[in-house]
């Protein structure tokens, strides 16, 4: 049985994974925000791939209704979850992409920086933004295959992933509500 959710405001459909007590996002997030997100080095092929990255003004407009960005705290509970279960011994499986039998695949979509329009680490790091925020940098983290880095700081201009999170509250209900197939 495979979760899915379509995004009603542009119609694009996500594959979820409940992890622990939490229900994931098991794909980067593909919702266009004018000005504030951008194609890997300008290719739509990227951009199926790995979705668009985003700067950090964005995180306050992606987020469809009852979905958030995951803190620093969400991704070391995703991680610690994988580490406690089977799954850890694919580690590498997944980074590279693929489909494991939880539905999650973190892709290596690299980052990039707004001001310059460049475009660095593609295949080899994971890079989400948080929801975390200081006065003048947002954090991020990063998943390679040394394993989960978070709460470095980036330029708010930075261009990141997001994976978006349902709150663990109300996972249960929303099990009922996500289209099962």
């Amino acid at each position: 049985m495979s979760l899915k959710f379509v995004d009603n405001r542009d119609h694009e459909e996500y594959d979820l994974v409940r992890i622990g007590n939490q229900l994931w996002f098991a794909e980067n997030l593909r919702y266009r925000i004018e000005d504030s997100c951008f194609m890997y080095k300008d290719e739509y092929a990227f951009y199926k791939k790995y979705g668009y990255l985003y700067s950090f003004d964005a995180l306050d407009k992606v987020c469809p209704p009852g979905w958030r960005i995951p803190t620093a705290a969400d991704f070391s509970k995703l991680y610690k979850s994988l580490q406690n279960s089977a799954l850890a011994m694919n580690w590498v499986e997944m980074l590279a992409g693929k489909h494991l039998d939880n539905n999650l695949a973190l892709q290596l979509g690299g980052f990039g920086s707004g001001s310059q329009m460049d475009y660095w680490d593609e295949g080899h790091g994971a890079y989400f933004w948080t929801s975390n925020r200081g006065k003048v940098e947002g954090q991020y983290c990063i998943i390679d295959p040394s394993g989960l880095n978070f709460r470095h700081s980036a330029p708010l201009r930075d261009l990141f992933s997001i994976r978006l999170v349902y709150d663990d509250v109300f996972v249960n209900r929303a099990f009922m509500m996500f289209k099962q197939n």
